[in-house]
């Protein structure tokens, strides 16, 4: 079995933090291209746009204590179900605004001071787009509204067709060469093309033909007609109008040319980093029409790694030994194996660490703390490793036989009916929301009422009520439950949970 195959397996069966568009995650793909990041635990304001799923950022905000949050939902009713959501879940560091961005500003502009000056804004347009006034109303609000240093992170169709970014990249470009141009284009368009060629074979086709018989008119004929768009290309034009600076794609992976582009167009797009269209080239070598791009409102910069990374700390949530010793990503190897990259996998299985803890641990003596950083950020990029807020301290220890949920978020769980659905959990740690597997989530529900050694009991009415349904297949293979399922159950999952629940802050001793 391969090492993709086998963390694949992990990953289905394990809790999975989601980072996207959380504060954490964006400050550290921001520090990735020297924007020294905020340091983390000092108060910030956030705010979604179009917020689609109040849920998601109540939980966010759970996880960032020190945030003041606020979504922008589109009328009365979702405003005050998304209240009535947070005051359930005991989570009162955030608020909710009726209103589009258009509408927003109109308030603002009107004397309103909400949102205030806010250090994030984000907005998520891949499955719904705003009106071209709410769009332009979101870049106005973000040069009105940023504070210096803040990021605005917008989630979009960067292309209609699935042909967009070939398209509007021939059209931008062939009229503008001469005929040897044109023919080192098509080279370059079978190189940088390859994924999106690899899925069209007639095109692919029609290019290695053009390119036998020189003649790049019969392939650029093929995307004449109606202008091409990139929704990449205007918003390099709006944020750059409003003085924003390009901070990074929120797939962290992506602002790695070793890590996302064949290994075959890499010299070819990093000759292209000076290039105006250096991003919608990019768009074709990674073969997408949707993109998740973080902008900033520059102010400081730095050139120092610790400075810009040192301030994390980094964590795991997979399993040890799901961590190969050696990784492939395009094409190159990278090694794993060395006994820094197993220390600090060994000091992460445990809880996020920081370079200063391992520099204090057994474990870390001995090693530069510019190593253990450059390692670090090895393991993250090739996403094996997180930035995160940190450890959490407890506020009780008379009993880890008793542990309770932690927070008034996750406390909830001890009140919701469960199924075969993954759960949601606020982790301080992690500094965003995480799911868990629903077996998972039964057991910790069963331990939160009940303790450790009454979990049994506790767990088999709730295993009772999904009996002889598809959760109770899911959730425990069986139709019926039995006290004999349910101690291996419990006994199963702790054995392999427990210690990731206190690491991530999501259970603690009562």
């Amino acid at each position: 079995m391969g090492h993709l195959t086998q963390i694949q397996q992990h990953w289905n069966h394990a809790m999975k933090p989601h980072a996207t568009f959380s504060p954490i995650s964006l400050r550290y793909i921001a520090a990735l291209r020297g924007h020294r990041p905020k340091e983390t635990g000092v108060d910030f304001t956030y705010a979604e746009a179009f917020c689609a799923e109040p849920e998601k950022l109540i939980c966010l905000a759970a996880s960032n204590p020190e945030g003041r949050f606020y979504g922008l939902v589109g009328d009365d009713a979702t405003r005050r179900a998304a209240e009535d959501m947070a005051a359930q879940r005991g989570t009162f560091n955030i608020i909710f605004l009726t209103g589009s961005p258009a509408e927003i500003l109109a308030k603002i502009d009107n004397g309103s001071s909400l949102p205030p000056m806010l250090d994030y804004l984000c907005c998520n347009e891949q499955n719904l787009a705003l009106s071209d006034a709410d769009r332009v109303a979101l870049f106005d609000l973000a040069q009105k509204r940023m504070n210096p240093n803040g990021l605005l992170v917008r989630a979009y169709r960067a292309y209609n067709y699935n042909d967009g970014a070939l398209r509007f990249l021939v059209q931008e470009l062939a009229p503008e060469m001469n005929g040897a141009q044109k023919l080192e284009f098509l080279s370059e368009i079978k190189i940088l093309g390859g994924r999106f060629l690899a899925k069209n074979p007639s095109l692919a086709a029609k290019l290695d033909d053009a390119i036998a018989k020189k003649a790049p008119k019969d392939f650029f004929a093929a995307f004449e007609g109606a202008v091409a768009s990139s929704g990449t290309f205007d918003m390099l034009a709006a944020m750059g109008a409003r003085g924003f600076a390009y901070a990074g794609d929120a797939a962290l992976a992506s602002n790695y040319v070793e890590l996302s582009i064949p290994a075959n167009a890499q010299d070819l797009i990093v000759s292209c980093r000076t290039n105006p269209l250096y991003e919608p080239i990019k768009d074709l070598a990674l073969d997408r029409t949707l993109r998740t791009d973080i902008w900033i409102k520059p102010q400081d910069g730095s050139a120092n790694p610790a400075e810009l990374f040192g301030g994390f700390a980094y964590g795991i949530v997979l399993p040890p030994e799901a961590i190969p010793a050696s990784f492939a990503a395009q094409g190159k190897a990278i090694d794993l194996s060395s006994t820094l990259y197993r220390n600090l996998i060994e000091l992460m299985a445990i809880m996020p660490v920081g370079v200063g803890d391992v520099l204090q641990h057994a474990l870390g003596k001995g090693e530069q703390p510019e190593k253990i950083l450059e390692a670090l950020q090895i393991m993250v990029a090739c996403g094996f490793a997180s930035p995160m807020r940190g450890t959490l301290k407890g506020t009780n220890s008379s009993s880890v036989m008793q542990p309770r949920l932690v927070g008034s978020f996750n406390r909830y769980l001890d009140k919701t009916p469960l199924s075969d659905k993954d759960v949601w959990f606020a982790s301080q740690v992690m500094g965003c929301g995480v799911t868990v597997p629903a077996g998972d989530a039964f057991v910790m529900q069963a331990v939160n009422r009940a303790g450790l050694n009454n979990s049994v009991s506790a767990l088999m009415p709730e295993l009772q009520r999904i009996a002889k349904t598809p959760a109770s297949l899911a959730v425990i293979s069986a139709e019926e439950p039995t006290p004999e399922i349910a101690h291996r159950m419990i006994t199963s999952i702790v054995s392999k949970s427990l210690p990731q629940w206190y690491a991530y802050a999501l259970l603690e001793a009562a």
